[in-house]
């Protein structure tokens, strides 16, 4: 991304917006040529690297502390299967403490597959550390946890939720420990994302939209703002260990 200058904003800029950054960069007196097309995302997860499968054969977690920081404590060192209610329901709360990672939980119940099952893994990005200044004069006390949602097209994508760990520690686990050190690989190394979903979906999903009995629609309009499903961190699937 540091050899493409602007790529991520020029590529997700509408006509208008480009337009706008074009006259600017004119009336500065500058060239300036545009970069070329973002990278597609990944829809399956990335090959395992000969760590992450001796990782997997000895049963090893994969989420590691950063240097010098304090390892999550056991009971984060689990992956939960939750239904779509129970993941909008965190959702809910992140946005209700003001936990600075969450999504609207009513873009994900008129997305994600109501019936399927979702994982939610804790997994901080190193800033993002639990004790990590949150810069409002407090610590971080709560866990970046990594998503794995099915939406209702089938596809799985990637998103990120705040969770408290006392929030998680009180989901149950149902999965058997093995099919969890199978399955968190996928969690983790999944790239594409739900704002990516969403931006391959627009015309559908306002054609669905449209659909919606009309106080349905403006409940749903409400909850529209500049967020999705939360995802947000780019950086976070990216050359995991």
């Amino acid at each position: 991304m540091a050899e493409r200058p602007m790529s991520w904003v020029w590529n997700t800029a509408g006509p208008e917006a480009r337009a706008w950054m074009l006259r600017h960069i004119e009336q500065a007196g500058r060239t300036w040529t545009p970069p070329p097309p973002l990278p597609e995302s990944r829809k399956d997860p990335s090959p395992r690297t000969p760590q992450q499968w001796a990782s997997f054969l000895l049963r090893r977690w994969p989420v590691k502390a950063p240097a010098g920081r304090q390892p999550l404590p056991p009971v984060a060192n689990v992956l939960k299967v939750l239904d779509t209610e129970a993941i909008c329901a965190l959702h809910d709360e992140a946005r209700r403490l003001r936990l600075g990672l969450s999504g609207s939980a009513a873009w994900l119940r008129a997305h994600l597959a109501p019936d399927a099952i979702h994982y939610l893994l804790p997994d901080p990005a190193h800033y993002y550390w639990p004790g990590t200044p949150d810069g409002r004069g407090g610590k971080i006390d709560w866990w970046q946890c990594t998503t794995l949602l099915q939406m209702y097209n089938g596809e799985q994508v990637s998103g990120l939720v705040a969770v408290r760990p006392e929030t998680f520690t009180a989901l149950p686990s149902t999965l058997p420990r093995k099919a969890q050190l199978r399955l968190v690989h996928r969690v983790r190394s999944i790239e594409r994302d739900t704002s990516l979903w969403d931006r391959d979906h627009k015309a559908e999903c306002a054609a669905t939209l449209r659909l919606r009995p009309r106080g349905e629609r403006r409940r749903f309009d409400d909850h529209m703002t500049a967020d999705h499903g939360g995802q947000w961190d780019r950086s976070s699937a990216a050359a995991r260990p």
